[in-house]
C-alpha cells in the first residue's frame, strides 16, 4: 500500500511535486518525530519510481521495486516501532535487502557496511524506471564511517538518483552532509488541526487529546505513539522516580534501573521535556504550553526550588545523551549519569518533597 500524505503536509507536498524537475538530488527530510516524514519520503519515492506505470505500481506495492533502496539500522529493521505500520513495513521490506549478515546483536546505527552494499547498485542504469531513489531513514544514525562513504555519492551523485534523508535530529548529521542536501522542514500543525486529526483518524477522547497532544507538542503521529505506549501512566512513575531523587529515597542505580525499564529512549525523551518544563516555569507563569499540563501542581511547586543554572546545563546535555542513547553504549551508564545530574538539581533536596 502506497501512503496518503498527511493534511498537515500537503503544501509541502504541492511544492515537491510541482516541478520536480527543479528538485535537487538529494533531499534531508527534517523534523521532530512524529510528522509524517517517512511516510512522506515513501510517497515521494512511489511518485517518483511508478510514473503512471500500472506494472511498476505493482511491484513497488509488492515490495519488489528493483529501483527503491532504503537504508535504516538493523535494530529498526528488526524491531519496528513506526507507529504507521503499514507504511513501515513497506519500506521494511526494502530495507532487509540492505542488510549485512553476520552472528552479533542488530546494530543501531547505519554502518558503513550498510553503504558500501548500496555502492555497487548505484554503479550501473536504473533497471526498469526512468529514476530511482535511495531512501536514507533515521540518517542521523549514521556512524562516522558510513557517513563518509554516504557523502562520495552526494558529491558525485550516480545520474537520475534521488537521495532522500530522513531524519529526527538533522542537526547531528556532519556540516558536510547537510551541505549536499536540500532542506525540507517539517512543521507540527496548531493545536486545532492535531486535535481534530487524533479525533477523527485515531479515535481519541477529549481528555486523551488534553494529554497527549501537549507530550508531543502536537505531533499527532507521536501522540498516537504515546497514546499506544501507555505514556501517560509511565509518567507518573518517572515523575515519582525523580521526586525519589531529591528526597533522597532511592538510589541513582535504582532509578537507572527503573528507567531502563521504561525504556531508555523514552525515559530521556520525557526527562528532556520535563527540564523544559521546569525552565518555562522558572522564567514565566504562562503554561499554556507545557509538555506535562496534567503534572503542573507538582512541577509548579519544585520549579523555583530547583538551581537554574545546573537545570539549563542539563537541558543543553540532552542533544548528547539522546545521540548516546542510539549508540551501541551502556544504557545503564547514560541512565546512570542523567540520573547523578537530575539528583544534583535541588538547591535543597529536603524542600523538593511533594
Amino acid at each position: 500500500m502506497i501512503p496518503s500524505i498527511h493534511p498537515w503536509n500537503q503544501q509541502l507536498w504541492q511544492q515537491l511535486t510541482l516541478e520536480p524537475e527543479r528538485s535537487h538530488h538529494a533531499l534531508l527530510f527534517a523534523g521532530g518525530p512524529g510528522l509524517g516524514k517517512r511516510v512522506f519520503a515513501e510517497a515521494l519515492a512511489a511518485y517518483v519510481l511508478i510514473d503512471g506505470n500500472l506494472r511498476h505500481e505493482g511491484l513497488f506495492k509488492a515490495g519488489s521495486h528493483p529501483d527503491f533502496y532504503v537504508i535504516r539500522p538493523e535494530d529498526l529493521v528488526a524491531n519496528p516501532t513506526d507507529n504507521d505500520s503499514s507504511a513501515f513495513a513497506l519500506s521494511n521490506q526494502y530495507a532487509l535487502r540492505l542488510i549485512p549478515k553476520h552472528s552479533g546483536k542488530p546494530k543501531k546505527d547505519i554502518s558503513i557496511d550498510q553503504i558500501r552494499m548500496l555502492a555497487p547498485l548505484l554503479s550501473t542504469h536504473s533497471h526498469i524506471a526512468k529514476n530511482r531513489v535511495v531512501l536514507v531513514d533515521n540518517a542521523d544514525s549514521m556512524n562516522t564511517s558510513a557517513s563518509n562513504a554516504l557523502l562520495k555519492s552526494l558529491e558525485e551523485p550516480p545520474a537520475n538518483t534521488l537521495f532522500i534523508l530522513v531524519s529526527d535530529r538533522a542537526d547531528s548529521l556532519t556540516p558536510t552532509i547537510k551541505s549536499r542536501c536540500s532542506k525540507v522542514l517539517f512543521h507540527a500543525p496548531d493545536a486545532q488541526t492535531t486535535a481534530a486529526w487524533l479525533k477523527a483518524n485515531a479515535k481519541m477522547s477529549d481528555e486523551d487529546i488534553a494529554s497527549y497532544a501537549p507530550m508531543a507538542n502536537n505531533h499527532p503521529l507521536l501522540a498516537v505513539k504515546l497514546q499506544q505506549q501507555g505514556y501517560r501512566e509511565v509518567t507518573k512513575t518517572l515523575l515519582q522516580s525523580v521526586n525519589n531523587l531529591w528526597t533522597n529515597t532511592a538510589h541513582v542505580s535504582q532509578s537507572a534501573q527503573q528507567w531502563k525499564t521504561i525504556g531508555g529512549t523514552m525515559a530521556i525523551d520525557m526527562l528532556h521535556k520535563l527540564c523544559a518544563d521546569l525552565i518555562r516555569l522558572q522564567e514565566s507563569e504562562d503554561s499554556s504550553s507545557l509538555f506535562y499540563p496534567v503534572q503542573q501542581s507538582w512541577t509548579t511547586k519544585v520549579a523555583n526550588k530547583l538551581d537554574q543554572q545546573r537545570l539549563h546545563l542539563l537541558f543543553d546535555e540532552f542533544a548528547n545523551l539522546k545521540r548516546l542513547i542510539s549508540t551501541n553504549v551502556d544504557e545503564v551508564l547514560v541512565l546512570e549519569s542523567l540520573g547523578n545530574q537530575f539528583r544534583l538539581l535541588p538547591q535543597n533536596a529536603a524542600q523538593a518533597l511533594i
